[in-house]
């Protein structure tokens, strides 16, 4: 599986520095990998996609594509306060 997050917005429309990421998740050692998959599953980020959020003013905005083996791709478009802290810190990890 590979996922690839892009993000934008932010304070005044400033992005992260690293405003792109892209991991292959089957090269990361297993704790990773689980803890990867876990985060990034297809179902969960689409719930999360579909949560209101309340406090979006100057947030970042998460583009996030997960490629699976059979290189079908799904794309999430979810806003930083919608993702749980642990997601936020794994992102930070990538």
């Amino acid at each position: 599986m590979i996922i690839e997050i892009a993000a934008e917005g932010g304070f005044g429309g400033i992005a992260a520095a690293a405003s792109h990421k892209r991991i292959d998740v089957d090269q990361q050692a297993e704790p990773m990998r689980q803890e990867l998959c876990e985060a990034f599953e297809p179902d969960q980020l689409a719930l999360l996609a579909d949560k209101p959020c309340t406090t979006c003013a100057d947030r970042l905005t998460y583009r996030i594509t997960v490629t699976d083996s059979q290189q079908h791709s799904q794309i999430f478009t979810i806003r930083e306060d919608q993702l749980p802290p642990e997601t936020l810190d794994l992102i930070d990890q990538m």
